[in-house]
C-alpha cells in the first residue's frame, strides 16, 4: 500500500469538492473502472445521461484531475489522484459499482477487444464468484503464457478466492500455483 503524504490528498480534496455533486459522483465512478477509462464504460456505468457525464469530465479536466487520452479515452492525471478518489468512495461501497462495469466490459467485448485483465480485476472486486473464476483463470492462463509470471499468480490467486476450498476449481488453481512457482526455480 502507498503512503499518500497529506499534501497530495488535502490538494486533491479540495479540487473534488469544487465539482458540483453529480460530477463528483461521476469521477468517482471512474475511478472504479480505473487509472484509465473509456466514455462508453464510464456512461454505461453512471446514473446520468452521456451529456452530463462528459460535462463532469470536462469540470474535473479543467480541475486537472483528469487528462484526454483521446476523444472517448480519458485517464487519471497522476495514479494517486485516481486512489484519493477511489478511497473516498469506498466508504460508500463499491462492490455495486465493480459489478455494473463488468457487465458493460461484458456487452463491450461483444463488439471490441476488451482485456481480460480488466474483466477479471472487476468480476473479482464485485464479488461475482462465477464471472470472477472464469475471467481470472483466463487472464492467469493468458499471462503464464507470456511468462509474466507474477501476473499469472495474482490473477489464479484471485480465481481461487472465490471459490470454496477442496472444489475442483480450486484444486485446479492450486495446481496452476504450483506449476508457476516450479517456474521461478
Amino acid at each position: 500500500m502507498v503512503v499518500i503524504p497529506d499534501a497530495v490528498r488535502s490538494t486533491v480534496l479540495a479540487r473534488i469538492k469544487r465539482l458540483d455533486a453529480e460530477a463528483r459522483l461521476v469521477v468517482m465512478r471512474a475511478s472504479v473502472i480505473g487509472r484509465r477509462f473509456d466514455l462508453a464504460i464510464l456512461v454505461a456505468t453512471a446514473s446520468s445521461p452521456e451529456v452530463r457525464v462528459r460535462i463532469a469530465l470536462d469540470s474535473a479536466e479543467r480541475l486537472q484531475l483528469i487528462v484526454r487520452d483521446g476523444d472517448e479515452r480519458f485517464s487519471f492525471r497522476h495514479a494517486l489522484t485516481r486512489d484519493i478518489v477511489y478511497a473516498e468512495l469506498q466508504a460508500l461501497g463499491v462492490r455495486p459499482l465493480h459489478r455494473r462495469i463488468v457487465r458493460a466490459l461484458e456487452r463491450a467485448a461483444a463488439c471490441d477487444d476488451v482485456p481480460i485483465e480488466d474483466l477479471a480485476y472487476h468480476a473479482w472486486a464485485a464479488v461475482d464468484a462465477r464471472r470472477a473464476l472464469r475471467y481470472n483463470e483466463r487472464a492467469g492462463d493468458a499471462a503464464a503464457a507470456l511468462h509474466a509470471l507474477a501476473d499469472a499468480r495474482t490473477h489464479y490467486a484471485r480465481a481461487r478466492s472465490v471459490v470454496d476450498v477442496d472444489s475442483a476449481p480450486f484444486l485446479r488453481l492450486n495446481e496452476k500455483l504450483r506449476a508457476l512457482e516450479a517456474q521461478r526455480v
